[in-house]
């Protein structure tokens, strides 16, 4: 993960390196996060954090987590149980039973269960991006309160701020994402 920190002082920006680098590791995103562009303009208040997101596992459904019998499910990844037992019941109350820890029957017909086979359990991506937010919050200043998300499609951006954030500061970031300048 690379990280590149601009709008300090040469010392200022190196700590805020090191604590990119720390937070993105402690919150265990280091390794899907490709890189992060950190800008901070203290006179103003600014402070522009853009994550540029890397790999990640795709979704995992029900088919990938259990051992199909005819209305039975094995399962096979006892981390995703909870999830699981969680979905079942939502989408089929009383019809799903769990008689085992790891074996649950589900009375549905024959489509249904092909249909309940394909849904997604858990969303990598999801998770990703609230992991995300939680480093973001933990690196911007504490007084910077005022948060501005400037989506983008791979990349997690906000501009934070103590004051109202102008239509300046936005337009000025949005060009810095849209040129990918500066490791963004």
């Amino acid at each position: 993960m690379e990280v590149k920190v601009e709008g300090g002082d040469e010392s200022a920006n190196a700590s805020y390196s090191r604590i990119c680098q720390n937070v993105f590791r402690e919150i265990g995103l280091h390794g899907n996060i490709d890189n992060v562009y950190l800008y901070c303009n203290p006179s103003e208040h600014v402070f522009v954090i853009s994550v540029k997101i890397g790999r990640v596992p795709r979704p995992i459904t029900v088919n990938d987590m259990t051992l199909r019998g005819d209305n039975r499910l094995k399962i096979t990844d006892e981390k995703y149980a909870p999830r699981l037992l969680a979905l079942l019941w939502d989408k089929f109350g009383d019809r799903v039973k769990q008689l085992s820890r790891l074996e649950i029957t589900v009375d549905v017909g024959a489509k249904d269960m092909e249909e309940l086979m394909k849904m997604v359990v858990y969303e990598p991506r999801a998770d990703l991006n609230i992991r995300i937010l939680d480093a973001v919050d933990r690196i911007l200043p504490e007084g910077a309160r005022v948060r501005y998300p400037l989506p983008s499609p791979g990349r997690v951006t906000i501009i934070a701020s103590e004051n109202p954030i102008s239509e300046e500061w936005k337009k000025r970031v949005e060009e810095m994402v849209t040129l990918e300048r500066g490791g963004l």
